[in-house]
Protein backbone atom coordinates (compact mmCIF):
# COMPACT_ATOMS: atom_id res chain seq x y z
CA UNK A 1 0.00 0.00 0.00
CA UNK A 2 1.11 3.43 -0.47
CA UNK A 3 -0.30 5.47 2.63
CA UNK A 4 2.14 7.88 2.83
CA UNK A 5 3.26 11.29 3.29
CA UNK A 6 6.70 12.69 2.53
CA UNK A 7 7.79 15.20 4.97
CA UNK A 8 11.10 16.90 4.24
CA UNK A 9 14.12 17.81 6.55
CA UNK A 10 17.63 19.71 5.98
CA UNK A 11 16.38 21.34 2.13
CA UNK A 12 15.98 24.49 1.17
CA UNK A 13 14.18 25.14 -1.73
CA UNK A 14 12.55 28.24 -3.50
CA UNK A 15 8.75 27.14 -5.38
CA UNK A 16 8.02 27.53 -9.01
CA UNK A 17 5.24 29.16 -10.50
CA UNK A 18 3.46 29.32 -13.64
CA UNK A 19 -0.16 30.44 -15.03
CA UNK A 20 -2.28 27.50 -16.96
CA UNK A 21 -3.81 29.07 -20.10
CA UNK A 22 -6.89 26.48 -20.52
CA UNK A 23 -8.52 23.86 -18.56
CA UNK A 24 -7.22 20.56 -19.32
CA UNK A 25 -8.77 17.53 -18.22
CA UNK A 26 -7.22 13.77 -18.13
CA UNK A 27 -8.17 10.56 -16.94
CA UNK A 28 -6.44 9.06 -14.04
CA UNK A 29 -5.73 5.35 -12.98
CA UNK A 30 -7.62 4.37 -10.53
CA UNK A 31 -6.86 0.48 -10.26
CA UNK A 32 -4.77 1.09 -7.11
CA UNK A 33 -6.76 3.85 -5.30
CA UNK A 34 -4.00 6.11 -5.85
CA UNK A 35 -4.31 9.62 -8.60
CA UNK A 36 -2.20 7.49 -11.39
CA UNK A 37 -1.06 9.85 -13.87
CA UNK A 38 0.51 8.79 -17.23
CA UNK A 39 3.24 12.05 -17.92
CA UNK A 40 6.03 12.66 -19.82
CA UNK A 41 9.27 14.83 -18.50
CA UNK A 42 11.22 15.59 -21.68
CA UNK A 43 9.63 13.45 -24.04
CA UNK A 44 9.61 10.03 -22.12
CA UNK A 45 6.90 8.31 -20.78
CA UNK A 46 6.67 8.27 -16.63
CA UNK A 47 3.98 7.27 -14.11
CA UNK A 48 3.26 10.02 -11.28
CA UNK A 49 1.04 10.33 -8.86
CA UNK A 50 -0.61 13.06 -7.93
CA UNK A 51 0.10 14.11 -4.23
CA UNK A 52 -1.50 16.90 -1.46
CA UNK A 53 0.74 15.23 1.49
CA UNK A 54 4.00 15.69 -0.19
CA UNK A 55 5.93 18.82 -0.41
CA UNK A 56 7.71 19.44 -2.95
CA UNK A 57 7.36 17.04 -5.70
CA UNK A 58 9.53 13.46 -6.20
CA UNK A 59 11.20 11.81 -9.15
CA UNK A 60 13.02 8.99 -8.87
CA UNK A 61 16.48 9.20 -8.77
CA UNK A 62 17.54 6.97 -11.64
CA UNK A 63 14.86 8.71 -14.02
CA UNK A 64 16.07 11.92 -12.75
CA UNK A 65 20.01 10.80 -14.13
CA UNK A 66 18.69 9.13 -17.05
CA UNK A 67 16.82 12.62 -18.30
CA UNK A 68 19.96 14.67 -17.34
CA UNK A 69 18.02 16.62 -14.75
CA UNK A 70 19.02 19.11 -12.37
CA UNK A 71 20.54 17.10 -8.97
CA UNK A 72 22.74 18.82 -6.24
CA UNK A 73 23.98 15.79 -4.78
CA UNK A 74 26.06 18.27 -2.47
CA UNK A 75 22.33 19.33 -0.88
CA UNK A 76 20.61 16.00 0.97
CA UNK A 77 18.14 15.42 3.38
CA UNK A 78 16.35 12.55 4.82
CA UNK A 79 12.86 11.84 4.05
CA UNK A 80 10.46 11.48 6.84
CA UNK A 81 6.80 10.08 7.08
CA UNK A 82 5.86 6.68 7.48
CA UNK A 83 8.18 3.72 7.06
CA UNK A 84 11.19 2.08 9.30
CA UNK A 85 14.38 2.45 7.51
CA UNK A 86 16.85 4.26 9.58
CA UNK A 87 17.64 6.14 6.13
CA UNK A 88 16.34 7.77 3.19
CA UNK A 89 18.37 10.14 1.58
CA UNK A 90 16.81 12.91 -0.51
CA UNK A 91 18.74 15.27 -3.37
CA UNK A 92 17.17 18.78 -3.66
CA UNK A 93 16.57 18.23 -7.81
CA UNK A 94 14.36 19.94 -10.84
CA UNK A 95 11.69 18.47 -12.73
CA UNK A 96 11.35 20.45 -15.87
CA UNK A 97 10.00 19.62 -19.51
CA UNK A 98 7.21 18.34 -17.65
CA UNK A 99 4.00 17.52 -19.49
CA UNK A 100 0.54 16.33 -18.74
CA UNK A 101 -1.98 15.26 -21.64
CA UNK A 102 0.40 17.41 -23.91
CA UNK A 103 0.31 20.73 -21.99
CA UNK A 104 3.92 21.82 -20.72
CA UNK A 105 4.07 22.95 -17.24
CA UNK A 106 6.85 25.19 -16.17
CA UNK A 107 10.16 23.55 -14.37
CA UNK A 108 9.23 22.49 -10.24
CA UNK A 109 11.25 22.28 -7.27
CA UNK A 110 11.60 18.61 -6.14
CA UNK A 111 13.48 15.76 -4.81
CA UNK A 112 15.07 13.10 -6.35
CA UNK A 113 15.15 9.44 -4.21
CA UNK A 114 15.27 5.72 -4.73
CA UNK A 115 11.37 4.72 -5.24
CA UNK A 116 11.99 1.32 -5.39
CA UNK A 117 9.87 0.50 -2.22
CA UNK A 118 7.24 2.82 -2.67
CA UNK A 119 6.97 1.33 -6.94
CA UNK A 120 7.02 -2.28 -5.63
CA UNK A 121 4.16 -1.26 -2.59
CA UNK A 122 2.48 0.48 -5.60
CA UNK A 123 2.53 -2.64 -7.84
CA UNK A 124 4.43 -1.29 -11.31
CA UNK A 125 7.39 1.69 -11.88
CA UNK A 126 5.91 4.64 -9.87
CA UNK A 127 8.18 7.65 -11.55
CA UNK A 128 7.63 10.47 -9.55
CA UNK A 129 4.93 12.26 -6.86
CA UNK A 130 3.48 15.99 -7.61
CA UNK A 131 3.04 17.06 -4.52
CA UNK A 132 3.05 20.75 -3.13
CA UNK A 133 5.54 22.34 -5.92
CA UNK A 134 2.99 21.13 -8.44
CA UNK A 135 -0.30 22.17 -6.65
CA UNK A 136 0.72 25.28 -5.55
CA UNK A 137 -0.46 27.78 -7.73
CA UNK A 138 -3.13 25.50 -9.63
CA UNK A 139 -6.99 25.04 -9.23
CA UNK A 140 -7.42 20.83 -9.28
CA UNK A 141 -10.52 19.09 -9.59
CA UNK A 142 -10.74 15.58 -8.69
CA UNK A 143 -13.59 13.58 -10.42
CA UNK A 144 -13.27 10.10 -8.38
CA UNK A 145 -16.61 8.30 -9.73
CA UNK A 146 -15.45 9.59 -13.75
CA UNK A 147 -11.58 9.09 -12.51
CA UNK A 148 -10.65 12.31 -14.18
CA UNK A 149 -7.93 14.90 -12.99
CA UNK A 150 -8.94 18.31 -14.36
CA UNK A 151 -6.43 21.05 -14.26
CA UNK A 152 -8.34 24.45 -14.48
CA UNK A 153 -8.28 28.38 -15.20
CA UNK A 154 -10.96 29.06 -12.79
CA UNK A 155 -13.07 28.02 -10.15
CA UNK A 156 -16.31 28.61 -12.68
CA UNK A 157 -14.53 25.87 -15.29
CA UNK A 158 -15.46 23.19 -13.11
CA UNK A 159 -19.29 23.43 -13.20
CA UNK A 160 -19.53 21.55 -16.20
CA UNK A 161 -18.43 18.55 -14.26
CA UNK A 162 -20.19 19.63 -10.70
CA UNK A 163 -23.42 21.60 -11.77
CA UNK A 164 -25.40 18.37 -11.41
CA UNK A 165 -24.25 17.66 -7.84
CA UNK A 166 -26.78 18.76 -4.76
CA UNK A 167 -24.36 18.34 -2.18
CA UNK A 168 -21.74 21.19 -1.84
CA UNK A 169 -19.33 22.32 1.02
CA UNK A 170 -16.82 25.49 1.16
CA UNK A 171 -14.32 25.77 3.28
CA UNK A 172 -10.36 27.39 3.33
CA UNK A 173 -8.00 25.42 1.88
CA UNK A 174 -5.23 25.76 5.11
CA UNK A 175 -2.33 23.49 5.94
CA UNK A 176 -0.73 22.94 9.18
CA UNK A 177 2.37 24.10 10.92
CA UNK A 178 4.67 21.86 10.15
CA UNK A 179 3.58 21.36 6.45
CA UNK A 180 1.27 22.32 3.38
CA UNK A 181 -0.97 19.29 3.32
CA UNK A 182 -4.88 20.28 3.81
CA UNK A 183 -6.33 20.79 6.81
CA UNK A 184 -10.14 19.85 7.05
CA UNK A 185 -11.65 20.90 10.44
CA UNK A 186 -14.72 18.80 12.26
CA UNK A 187 -14.21 15.69 10.78
CA UNK A 188 -16.87 13.20 12.38
CA UNK A 189 -16.03 10.03 14.10
CA UNK A 190 -19.31 9.09 15.62
CA UNK A 191 -20.22 11.70 17.85
CA UNK A 192 -16.75 13.11 17.95
CA UNK A 193 -14.69 15.64 15.96
CA UNK A 194 -10.77 16.26 14.81
CA UNK A 195 -9.39 18.04 11.87
CA UNK A 196 -7.51 15.27 9.56
CA UNK A 197 -5.06 15.52 6.70
CA UNK A 198 -6.60 15.62 3.27
CA UNK A 199 -4.36 13.49 1.48
CA UNK A 200 -4.27 12.49 -1.97
CA UNK A 201 -1.21 10.08 -2.01
CA UNK A 202 -2.74 7.74 0.21
CA UNK A 203 -4.37 4.92 -1.25
CA UNK A 204 -6.40 4.32 2.09
CA UNK A 205 -9.10 5.96 3.67
CA UNK A 206 -8.81 6.57 7.30
CA UNK A 207 -5.51 6.53 9.23
CA UNK A 208 -6.17 7.32 12.73
CA UNK A 209 -2.98 8.85 14.34
CA UNK A 210 -3.18 8.05 18.27
CA UNK A 211 -4.72 11.43 19.37
CA UNK A 212 -7.89 10.32 17.80
CA UNK A 213 -8.12 7.37 20.80
CA UNK A 214 -8.90 10.29 23.06
CA UNK A 215 -11.50 11.74 21.50
CA UNK A 216 -14.81 10.26 23.24
CA UNK A 217 -16.38 7.44 21.84
CA UNK A 218 -13.38 6.53 19.25
CA UNK A 219 -11.61 4.25 21.37
CA UNK A 220 -14.57 1.99 22.34
CA UNK A 221 -15.72 2.01 18.62
CA UNK A 222 -12.93 0.38 17.38
CA UNK A 223 -12.58 -3.65 16.75
CA UNK A 224 -9.07 -5.14 15.87
CA UNK A 225 -9.01 -7.33 12.55
CA UNK A 226 -5.23 -7.70 12.36
CA UNK A 227 -2.52 -6.06 10.92
CA UNK A 228 -1.28 -4.79 7.53
CA UNK A 229 1.61 -2.85 5.75
CA UNK A 230 1.97 0.49 4.98
CA UNK A 231 4.50 1.60 2.94
CA UNK A 232 6.13 5.69 2.99
CA UNK A 233 9.51 7.24 1.80
CA UNK A 234 10.94 5.20 4.78
CA UNK A 235 10.28 1.77 3.42
CA UNK A 236 7.43 -0.02 5.00
CA UNK A 237 5.74 -0.33 8.13
CA UNK A 238 3.51 -2.43 10.52
CA UNK A 239 0.24 -0.78 11.49
CA UNK A 240 -2.99 -2.56 13.24
CA UNK A 241 -6.12 -2.75 11.49
CA UNK A 242 -9.66 -2.19 12.69
CA UNK A 243 -13.19 -2.04 12.12
CA UNK A 244 -14.86 2.01 13.36
CA UNK A 245 -18.52 1.21 14.39
CA UNK A 246 -19.41 4.29 14.34
CA UNK A 247 -20.35 7.05 11.46
CA UNK A 248 -17.86 9.13 9.83
CA UNK A 249 -17.92 11.87 7.64
CA UNK A 250 -17.75 16.20 7.41
CA UNK A 251 -19.60 18.60 6.28
CA UNK A 252 -22.54 16.86 4.31
CA UNK A 253 -21.36 14.03 3.70
CA UNK A 254 -21.03 10.62 5.60
CA UNK A 255 -20.16 7.15 5.95
CA UNK A 256 -22.04 4.24 7.91
CA UNK A 257 -20.10 2.85 10.79
CA UNK A 258 -18.29 -0.22 9.79
CA UNK A 259 -14.97 1.30 8.19
CA UNK A 260 -12.17 -0.22 8.01
CA UNK A 261 -9.31 2.27 9.62
CA UNK A 262 -5.43 1.80 10.72
CA UNK A 263 -4.18 3.14 13.49
CA UNK A 264 -0.66 4.76 13.10
CA UNK A 265 1.89 4.32 15.61
CA UNK A 266 2.66 8.76 15.28
CA UNK A 267 1.38 10.27 17.93
CA UNK A 268 -0.67 13.23 16.17
CA UNK A 269 -1.91 16.17 18.22
CA UNK A 270 -5.13 18.19 19.25
CA UNK A 271 -4.85 20.03 15.27
CA UNK A 272 -4.35 16.38 13.52
CA UNK A 273 -6.22 13.62 14.83
CA UNK A 274 -5.87 11.30 11.70
CA UNK A 275 -5.17 11.33 7.81
CA UNK A 276 -8.00 10.43 5.18
CA UNK A 277 -6.93 9.03 2.18
CA UNK A 278 -8.97 8.32 -1.85
CA UNK A 279 -10.64 5.08 -0.67
CA UNK A 280 -12.76 7.26 1.66
CA UNK A 281 -13.58 10.02 -0.76
CA UNK A 282 -14.15 7.99 -3.41
CA UNK A 283 -16.32 5.69 -1.39
CA UNK A 284 -18.24 9.11 -0.45
CA UNK A 285 -18.74 9.99 -4.38
CA UNK A 286 -16.71 12.78 -4.31
CA UNK A 287 -15.28 15.43 -6.83
CA UNK A 288 -12.90 17.98 -5.26
CA UNK A 289 -11.69 21.09 -6.10
CA UNK A 290 -8.48 22.52 -4.38
CA UNK A 291 -8.02 25.69 -5.72
CA UNK A 292 -4.68 26.27 -4.21
CA UNK A 293 -4.79 30.03 -5.86
CA UNK A 294 -7.31 31.60 -3.92
CA UNK A 295 -6.89 28.88 -0.94
CA UNK A 296 -10.53 27.58 -0.82
CA UNK A 297 -11.88 24.04 -1.17
CA UNK A 298 -14.81 22.66 -2.45
CA UNK A 299 -16.38 19.25 -1.86
CA UNK A 300 -19.63 18.25 -4.40
CA UNK A 301 -21.72 14.71 -3.79
CA UNK A 302 -24.38 13.50 -4.98
CA UNK A 303 -24.09 14.21 -8.11
CA UNK A 304 -26.54 13.07 -10.96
Amino acid sequence: MIARRIVLAALSLGLSSGAIAAPLSTPFDFSRTAIGLDVTVKGKPLTMILDTGVDPSVIDVADAEALGLKIDKGTSGEASGVGDAKEAKVYAATIDGLAIAGRNFPAIDALAMNMDALSASYGRKLDGVLGYSFLNDKIVLIDYGAKRLSILDRPADAMPAVGRCTKRWTIPLKGFPDDNIPAVPDFRFGAASGTISLDTGSNRGISLYQAALALPGVTTALKETGESTATGARGGTTVKTYTLNVPVGFGPFTLPAGQAVTVRKTPGSESRVANIGNETFAAMGLKMLLDYKSRMMTFYGACR
